[in-house]
Order: C-alpha cells, then structure tokens, then sequence
C-alpha cells in the first residue's frame, strides 16, 4: 500500500468518523434518529464555515462543479446521515457501522459507470471480501432488540455514500481547497435534513437539544473534521480506493462497541469477524501490485 497524502486524508476521515459514530450511539439513547441528525448537521455546518471563514478559504466561481457538489452534499453526508442514524436506533452502532461500510462495493460499481475508474481484479477480491463482511454482521438471529429487515437502513446509507462520493468528485476538481468544497456539502447536507426536521419534528427538535446537544456536538465537530478529510481524499485519489479505505472506521467503532457496549448491543463473534473482513477487503482495494 502506499501511503501518499490521499491516503492520509482518509485515514483521517475513518477516525473522525469512528468517533461521530460513538457520539451519536450515546445521543441517539435519548432522542429520535431525524432530531439526532438534524443537531449533528447543525454542528458539523457551523464548525467548518466558522473555520472556513477564519482561514480565508477561496471559492470558485459558479459553475457545474457546485451542483456536483452540491448533488454529492445531499446524498453524502444528507441522505447517509439520515439512513444510518435510524440504522444505530434500530440494530445498534456495532452492526450499522460495518454494515455502512459496504459502501465501497457500491463506490465501485458507481465509479466505474460514472467516472470510467478501472479496479484490478485483487481490488475487486477486496469489493467481494468486505460485501462477505456484511453478510457475516447481518447473519444469525436478530434476537429481540433488532429485526433483520432492519440492516437495510445501514445498507441504505451504504449506497447513498457511494453515488455521493462519485458525484463528490465529479465536482471537486474545481475547488483549489477542499475545506470550501467540504463547506458546500455540508451545507446541502444540513439543508435536506433540517428541512424534513423543521416540518415534521420542530417542537421535538427544541425540546430535545436542550438535554442531548452535547453528544452531538462531539459527534458534529468529529463529523465536520471527517468531511474535511473526506473531501481532501477524494480530490487527490481514486473514488474506489478512498471509499474503501475511509470505511475502515467500522473496525475502530466495533472496538470501542466490544468495551464500552458489549452487553447492550448483544454483540456476537459474528460482528468483529465481520468487522475483520471489511477492513481486509478495503486493505486489498488499496493494494497497488
């Protein structure tokens, strides 16, 4: 593997968002999935354009690329924070995480289509191994605290992140800085979920965040550093191969679910194997022989 910049901007991106993902597991314990996310857009928006402001970011001129962008916003983190945020409430943080990252399978076959990439065909092996990963979380009995119905709102959220990441970079080459790029996103990403927030749950919204705004702060600041990475790896690397690698994030969020959730998550083997076998497959995506 080598380790260039991109490569770098998206292990950035997995950390922040193994954190995130931590954060709204705890906030979500007390609020519903839509208020949850529309706090965590709200924050995440507001921490990078504070940042944006501060360091002077230039934006290009209007053009195609902001509606790529824009696009790219609304699917990714919009529509995805949406789906997995219900996904954490219904089958818990240490199955929807992995479960998410299935998402290079479908960056893959997006990218392809969309952007004439060309995976070889040990990358590909490491597409097959992570969808195995998936297989393997959402195998066995679903107990009583989730159905297997429920796992298609992390693979939802799957999908939605990788026609998100395509159209991402469909539009980035034309930001010089990534974070006015990321900036961009994250406001789409707030408007399509506080929208549908506002109309159907605004008195819960401000009856909620009084007593679980501070989870999603932590999560919103993490999420917003994982869109700065998010859109510098995309900038600078292959869609199929930063996907991949970004999605290692599940592998940290299982970790800290097997200390700190164990018993209230019903965790099994077959979730940290699956865990195991979705970063094994975004290793091999990444692999250059």
């Amino acid at each position: 593997m080598v380790f260039d910049s991109a490569v770098l901007f998206a292990l950035g991106a997995a950390i922040s968002y193994a954190f995130a993902d931590m954060a709204a597991r705890y906030g979500l314990q007390n609020t519903h999935p839509l208020v949850g996310t529309t706090l965590l857009r709200v924050t995440s928006f507001v921490f990078l354009a504070a940042i944006a402001l501060a360091a002077g970011v230039f934006f290009p001129p209007l053009g195609m690329h902001y509606f790529w962008v824009i696009a790219g916003g609304a699917f990714n983190p919009g529509l995805f924070s949406v789906l997995f945020m219900v996904g954490i409430s219904r089958i818990g943080v240490a199955r929807a995480a992995p479960i998410k990252g299935s998402a290079p399978l479908f960056a893959t076959l997006i990218a392809i289509f969309l952007l004439d990439e060309r995976p070889e065909w040990y990358q590909m092996g490491g597409v097959i191994f992570i969808a195995g990963g998936i297989a393997l979380i959402s195998s066995g009995k679903g107990g009583s605290s989730w159905r297997r119905v429920d796992v298609l709102w992390p693979v939802g959220a799957a999908i939605s992140s990788g026609l998100g990441a395509s159209l991402w970079r469909m539009g980035l080459h034309a930001f010089p800085e990534p974070l006015a790029g990321a900036a961009v996103g994250s406001a789409t990403a707030l408007v399509v979920v506080a929208g549908y927030s506002l109309v159907f749950y605004r008195e819960k919204i401000l009856e909620d965040a009084m007593r679980v705004w501070w989870p999603f702060l932590l999560c919103g600041c993490a999420a917003a550093a994982g869109s700065f990475f998010f859109a510098s790896a995309l900038q600078a690397g292959r869609v199929f191969r930063m996907v991949s690698l970004i999605q290692l994030s599940p592998l940290l969020t299982v970790l800290f679910a097997l200390i700190f959730l164990r018993k209230a998550e019903g965790i099994t083997w077959r979730v940290p194997a699956g865990a195991i076998a979705t970063v094994l497959g975004a290793i091999m995506v990444n692999l250059r022989i």
